[in-house]
Parts: C-alpha cells; sequence; structure tokens
C-alpha cells in the first residue's frame, strides 16, 4: 500500500531533471537512491524521520533531504511535501561533503522549481521512474 506518492521535478520541455542525475550517478547510487524512495512510499510521512531524511534550515529552510551515502559521498534528493496531501515531490539532486552542497544553489532551484510546480503541478511533475 502507498502512502505517500513520489513525484520528479519536470522542466518545462518535460524533461525529468531528476531521472536525468540518477541516471549519470554510479549504479549502486541511484540503486540506493530508489530503493530508499520505495521504502518511503511505504510508511506513513511522520514515519520518514527514522529512514535518513530531514528537514533543512538556512538557504533551505523547510525543504526535505533524503539522503544515503557510498563512499564517503553524501548523495541527496531534496523535496518538499505536496503541492497536494499525501504526495512529495523531489526538486533537485545534490551531494553533500564537509557540510556543503553541490551544487552550491541547490536551495535557490528547489524554491523556484516550487514557484514553478504551484502554477501547474501536472504539467511539471511526473511519478518518479524507479527505472
Amino acid at each position: 500500500m502507498i502512502h505517500v506518492k513520489i513525484y520528479d521535478y519536470q522542466d518545462i520541455n518535460e524533461i525529468n531533471r531528476v531521472k536525468v542525475w540518477l541516471d549519470d550517478q554510479q549504479p549502486k547510487v541511484k540503486a540506493k537512491l530508489n530503493t530508499r524512495l520505495n521504502n518511503l512510499e511505504q510508511i506513513s510521512r511522520s514515519e520518514w524521520r527514522t529512514l535518513n531524511t530531514e528537514v533543512l534550515s538556512g538557504d533551505k529552510d523547510g525543504l526535505i533531504s533524503i539522503r544515503v551515502e557510498y563512499q564517503g559521498v553524501q548523495y541527496r534528493l531534496i523535496g518538499y511535501d505536496g503541492p497536494n496531501r499525501g504526495e512529495f515531490t523531489i526538486l533537485g539532486c545534490c551531494t553533500e561533503q564537509n557540510n556543503k552542497y553541490r551544487p552550491l544553489n541547490i536551495g535557490r532551484t528547489c524554491f523556484d522549481r516550487i514557484k514553478e510546480i504551484d502554477k501547474n503541478p501536472d504539467s511539471r511533475r511526473v511519478s518518479h521512474d524507479y527505472r
């Protein structure tokens, strides 16, 4: 039973930016992130905090990070609850090393994407692609 439906951000050209980033990672990293997302879909949103997620602060205030580690690098999927109840939308992807996110502007990028999604959720999101 799916408790939370996970979506990926899709740009104006209908390119799934999350899938593009995941496809560019090592197969083990992509598999770990997809397994984490699949596990998160199966539990209630209130239980996520137990599975390597965190609410961010600072320039990413309120965004939610889904984390996995591989060979000393922390991989992050950054998203938010919404735009509708029972939905989580992945807005951007990055790595974190020594408390520095790459790309550095990931917070601003994610907030800009929320604005795009709010204007037209059906054209700016697609169901997460686990392939």
